[in-house]
């Protein structure tokens, strides 16, 4: 599955913010997907952000409609993670 992220920092903590389809961005399945794009991006705190007809939907481990708000106003340097290909097994410098 190939994903598009952006790494913001609304308040001076980063937040990987990820593209996915509208099917993600609700509890079960979404909390699935956190736990994937973790394993790949593991220093990050991951948000799911989905584009709909009006306009947008989020999920995440906290609370997302201040974070959605500001990101709207941002331009995301967006990059592809591919899930299909194995995380990588380096170690944490903690």
């Amino acid at each position: 599955m190939l994903i598009h992220v952006a790494e913001i920092e609304p308040y001076g903590s980063p937040i990987l913010v990820a593209i996915v389809p509208s099917e993600f961005t609700v509890p079960g399945a979404g909390d699935d997907l956190i736990k994937r794009i973790e394993r790949h991006c593991r220093v990050y705190v991951v948000m799911l952000v989905s584009v709909e007809i009006n306009g947008f939907r989020a999920h995440a481990n906290f609370q997302t409609h201040v974070i959605l708000a500001l990101i709207q106003l941002e331009y995301l340097d967006l990059v592809e993670v591919d899930l299909s290909i194995a995380p990588p097994e380096e170690e944490l410098p903690f």
